[in-house]
């Protein structure tokens, strides 16, 4: 059965484009494959803080070094952030039954795993035999290592409030914002590299950057070094337990169109190559497997680093010594006024932490555990009363459990936290294939209003773990002949206070989307969603606060053409309607054009945008073409157009230029933006240019 299943679906691919691509022009749209995985994860994030650059990197490593679905282990195979979870158990169930994978051409046998799927993640998946691991060798490493440099100028061209001359309170750096990164890597065994970035309105060599750029960072990053060693990271790195309880470094994905992608699973420790400068650690971890099955894991971590915090100094009169208050932690990593440096590495944060897992044919059970220390208090004066039950003093403490099990094609998982205050934080899901075209995600979670992390990052309507009770089902439906439905509901409650919400609340999401997609030129769908969330009543003139209902509504019509290997072409309007006190609405258009001349190697992408909506509540979010290893999500607002173009050149094989020019004009303003980023006029212009040089 199993050779007769092969024969059929090589016969179906020889016939198809896939097939038929020769490896320049495949090679050529690797990149595009990388872009299209990354703009699917972050399309609905309405521009969270997450990081992008480092999620693009790791599957830029996968093409460079293919996952080998034949030796990978589930966390592997999670790890690689691609895979749903039951797409996971179906190819373990599959592996288990039929033993090794001999062609790519082979997954379409797999239930869950459609053409449009391998398509897209054949450049960073393959299949081998088994094969016994490289030793460990820096002379060969360093000798045979693939070096990358990368410079990036970036600047907005009208002039802004906080650079003219005269103004009380202004940026004290020019307008000019600079990158910079060194990077060499072996293979998927080893990356040592330094990044540099100093932002808009910065100083660069002067005032408080004598040193020269605002941010550096830098790591040194070994794995597989052998049988019980796993990796080893110096410098800047991240860190990812359990489910997000504890802690969780960067990108984690909540609710969006990839409705079955809600278990977090990744390699405990990874090398932090960006630029956000929060969410990393700052010196050392290790990854280690003991007993013979390697199927104990211990991974341990330190890290001390100064972290940017609103303060307030004060002279005691008896001992002449500064009293330091810290009221609150940044993350927004700017140091461009007096105030702002001020605040700059303000802080010593030390982190430290365990994970120890147990790993059963189709269990595991683990247990995480991270202790926080400030070296000044975080204290509130006057807190608010929603800020009752957040963290102050100096020191935290969280300890979990996480679990999972596995049952042909049913998976179970979760975790459960507990910090030093005794507050509780759980999260349950199910994750089962009810037929071979019907799979279901199950998720509940409940974070106790006393339980706070410093450091994770979980499912839910916020990132915090905290003070939020909710259901969450999903649905995905493969309807067969290309055409797929996605769906899901989300119950959740708030049972204390929040900003601009003085009352207990509840609400509650619902997403639908239908996906249409006949072959491998032509992707259409059609998507909506509605939130409601109760707020605070604005303009209130009674002394009683109350809470009304703020309804949204997103409904969205796309349309994607693949003309030939040197033409794609891309629609979309999107409606968004908002309800609270008033009713207000608003959209958005606009057409993508890519385009890859034969002749010459340079790709441009372009788009034309038009947007109409009535306030910012009504603001409409797209992801944007950029330069390699920056990203756009950016919200559309106000009445206006906006354009761009992305020019990316490969001068030869070991240098390759970007340069992008976007403008937005807006027709129901003459002043863009306010405080110390106002501009005076229409429109907002930004250029970028980029040089990377490889070899």
């Amino acid at each position: 059965m199993r050779l007769i299943t092969l024969l059929i679906t090589l016969v179906f691919f020889s016939s198809s484009l896939w097939a038929q691509k020769d490896e320049k022009e495949k090679e050529n749209e690797l990149s595009n494959s990388t872009q299209f995985l990354i703009e699917n994860l972050v399309e609905d994030s309405d521009g969270e803080n997450f990081d992008f650059g480092t999620q693009f990197e790791y599957l830029e490593e996968y093409r460079k070094n293919p996952l080998d679905l034949n030796n990978a282990t589930e966390q592997e195979l999670t790890a690689f952030g691609m895979f749903s979870a039951i797409q996971i158990q179906a190819l373990l169930l599959y592996r288990k039954r039929f033993g090794q994978i001999f062609s790519l051409y082979e997954l379409q046998g797999v239930p869950t795993f459609d053409v449009k799927t391998i398509v897209r993640l054949t450049p960073y998946i393959a299949v081998a035999a088994t094969k016994e691991q490289e030793k460990m060798n820096f002379g060969k490493m360093f000798k045979f290592g693939r070096h990358q440099i990368f410079a990036r100028y970036q600047r907005i061209l009208e002039q802004q409030k906080g650079y003219k001359p005269g103004t009380g309170t202004r940026y004290l750096g020019s307008p000019d914002k600079f990158y910079l990164r060194y990077r060499m890597t072996y293979k998927d065994r080893m990356s040592l590299g330094l990044t540099m970035e100093k932002d808009a309105g910065e100083e660069f060599f002067t005032g408080s950057n004598p040193q020269g750029f605002d941010y550096y960072s830098g790591h040194f990053y070994l794995k597989k070094i052998s049988k019980h060693v796993h990796s080893i990271a110096l410098g800047d790195f991240q860190v990812y337990f359990g489910q997000g309880l504890t802690v969780w470094g960067g990108f984690g994905i909540r609710k969006g169109a990839q409705v079955l992608n809600i278990k977090r699973i990744s390699l405990p420790i990874r090398p932090y190559t960006s630029v956000n400068e929060a969410l990393f650690m700052r010196g050392a971890a290790g990854h280690f497997r003991f007993l013979k099955e390697n199927n104990l894991e211990v991974t341990v971590f330190g890290s001390f680093r100064q972290r940017d915090a609103n303060i307030q100094s004060e002279l005691d009169s008896l001992t002449d010594d500064l009293d330091i208050e810290v009221s609150s932690l940044q993350d927004i990593g700017y140091h461009r006024t007096i105030s702002e440096i001020e605040d700059e590495n303000s802080i010593g944060f030390l982190t430290s932490g365990a994970r120890v897992r147990y790993t059963g044919k189709s269990w595991h059970v683990a247990g995480n555990f991270v202790y926080n220390y400030l070296t000044n208090e975080l204290k509130k004066e006057k807190p608010a009363l929603y800020q009752q039950y957040d963290f102050i003093g100096k020191q935290s403490l969280n300890a979990s459990i996480d679990y999972s099990v596995r049952y042909r094609n049913i998976q179970f998982f979760g975790e459960t936290a507990v910090n030093e205050k005794g507050g509780i934080a759980t999260l349950n899901s199910l994750l089962a294939e009810l037929d071979p075209r019907v799979s279901i995600a199950v998720l509940h979670r409940y974070y106790d209003k006393k339980y706070y992390t410093l450091n994770g990052n979980a499912f839910g309507e916020t990132s915090d773990a905290s003070n939020e009770s909710g259901l969450y089902i999903g649905l995905e439906s493969r309807l067969g002949a290309g055409v797929k439905m996605s769906t899901y509901f989300d119950l959740f409650r708030f049972p204390w206070l929040r900003y601009q919400v003085d009352a207990p609340t509840q609400g509650y999401e619902v997403f639908g989307k239908l996906e249409y997609s006949p072959n491998y030129f032509v992707n259409t769908y059609a998507q909506y969603r509605f939130e409601r969330k109760g707020k605070n009543l604005s303009n209130n003139l009674t002394h009683i606060d109350q809470i009304i209902n703020h309804d949204k509504h997103n409904l969205r019509f796309h349309f994607g053409y693949k003309a030939s290997s040197q033409l794609a072409l891309s629609s979309r309007i999107e409606f968004s309607f908002y309800q609270n006190q008033e009713f207000n609405q608003g959209f958005m258009i606009y057409q993508d054009v890519v385009i890859k001349p034969k002749i010459i190697p340079l790709k441009m992408q372009l788009r034309l945008a038009f947007f109409d909506t009535d306030n910012y509540d009504t603001r409409i979010y797209a992801y944007e073409n950029d330069v390699l290893y920056a990203f756009s999500v950016l919200p559309y607002y106000g009445q206006g157009l906006r354009y761009y173009f992305n020019i990316n050149y490969r001068i030869n094989q070991y240098l390759t230029a970007w340069f992008r020019f976007s403008q937005t004009y807006f027709v129901d303003r003459e002043v863009i933006s306010s405080g110390l980023g106002e501009i005076e006029g229409r429109t907002r212009s930004e250029i970028k240019i980029q040089l990377r040089a490889k070899f």
